[in-house]
């Protein structure tokens, strides 16, 4: 196979001809880098480090930093052989193997596996899939893994002499991260429901005014954010202890460090599967309450339409709550602002899959040259529990946050 496609008039091609050629410039991609790696990784082994940063600098015209990642990257992935060869091959993409080869430089890893699962899944599961692999590799429930993200945190803030303004840059462990972002959605949504009619505040502008408002709070005359940080975990009832404990993002989570983040405070039992948790309300409220939010955030992980973190979505009746539709669990799939916009605006629509999942399918008009969504059946989807084998969860409130094991 040729190291890059070959030049076509990309007009004349059908859509399955474009996804093909889409193909073909991935393996093409992957053949680069893996070339580029190997150049790399020998210029450095002849010339050193630094020289081999000063080539990439001028060759590849990248700036310091790039140039200091480039070698870095290039001296990784030749500790990782089996990973270079499929890149080399075209079988992975360049950022799945990066990622296995930086997961090797920081602890044990079964790179055959990680391979394999990088040649069928996309980023974000692969990311999700490695990040699973290092928990169980580590021998410890990922104690000594978080322990190495945590001393890699760094923050820098810094004043910028083009404009004046102030720029944050920082790297953050993944409970620290988790707790941040709770609470900055938190203040974002506030900010939000308290600005007036036709206020056209962008996102990331909120954003600024939501940290601001966070990191200089008066605390005397300001209670703690109300935010939520959601751990879930199994209930082992063989041994009558807490196991596989996980943030919010799927982040696996030593049980131990759940437990520190739960202690000295009262517990208050909570099963998700019964309809005594504020779940099912039926068409008197229009509003998700608190404990639906912690369910569908449970349930559903992110949002059902592009996959952007659960915090930062809102909770969407299926059935419109204007036409009858109840305020139940069952009723609600979490959406992020866009996504909410492409239903009600553009004719998006909520599915359940065959695996009880929800997602959201486009219009058929614009997309008629599309082949169609294959039907699920032509019953309807059988009745599911929304919280399979959940478990009893413990919520506990910690200095304003709540804590929610489930």
């Amino acid at each position: 196979m040729p190291v890059w496609p070959e030049a076509v008039d990309v007009d004349d091609l059908s859509l399955l001809e474009l996804r093909v050629r889409l193909g073909v410039i991935k393996k093409a991609e992957a053949r680069l880098a893996a070339m580029k790696t190997e150049t790399l990784a020998a210029y450095a082994s002849r010339g050193g480090e630094g020289l081999a940063r000063r080539v990439a600098l001028e060759e590849l015209q990248a700036s310091k930093q790039q140039a200091r990642r480039e070698v870095e990257t290039a001296s990784q992935l030749s500790q990782v052989p089996e990973t270079l060869d499929a890149l080399g091959a075209g079988e992975i993409p360049e950022a799945h193997a990066k990622q296995i080869a930086k997961a090797a430089s920081q602890g044990p890893v079964d790179e055959s596996v990680l391979v394999e699962a990088a040649r069928r899944e996309d980023f974000g599961t692969f990311s999700r899939t490695l990040r699973d692999h290092q928990h169980e590799q580590s021998g410890d429930d990922g104690t000594s893994l978080m322990a190495k993200q945590r001393e890699r945190r760094s923050f820098r803030f810094f004043k910028s002499p083009d404009d004046g303004m102030f720029v944050l840059n920082g790297r953050f462990d993944p409970v620290a991260g988790n707790r941040m972002e709770a609470a900055l959605a938190d203040e974002v949504r506030r900010l939000r429901n308290s600005s007036k009619a036709g206020d056209q505040t962008g996102f990331d502008q909120r954003m600024a005014d939501a940290l601001e408002n966070l990191v200089c709070a008066d605390t005397k005359d300001r209670k703690p954010q109300g935010t939520t940080l959601i751990l879930t975990a199994d209930w082992d009832a063989l041994n009558n202890k807490l196991a596989d404990a996980r943030l919010l993002d799927g982040t696996p989570l030593p049980v131990s460090e759940a437990l520190r983040l739960a202690c000295n405070a009262d517990v208050l039992p909570a099963v998700f599967n019964s309809k005594g948790q504020e779940l099912w309300v039926g068409s008197k409220h229009r509003l998700a309450t608190d404990a639906q939010r912690a369910a569908l955030i449970i349930r559903d992980e992110h949002c059902v339409g592009c996959g952007r973190s659960a915090v930062w979505c809102e909770a969407h009746h299926i059935e419109e709550w204007l036409s009858g539709g109840p305020t139940d669990i069952d009723n609600l799939v979490l959406v992020c602002k866009s996504c909410h916009h492409n239903i009600h605006d553009d004719g998006w629509t909520v599915h359940r899959n065959r695996n009880g999942a929800y997602e959201l399918r486009p219009p058929p008009s614009p997309y008629a040259d599309i082949p169609p969504w294959k039907s699920l059946s032509n019953s309807p989807p059988p009745e599911a529990d929304p919280f399979p084998d959940v478990g009893v969860s413990y919520q506990r409130p910690i200095n304003g946050q709540s804590v929610l094991l489930s």
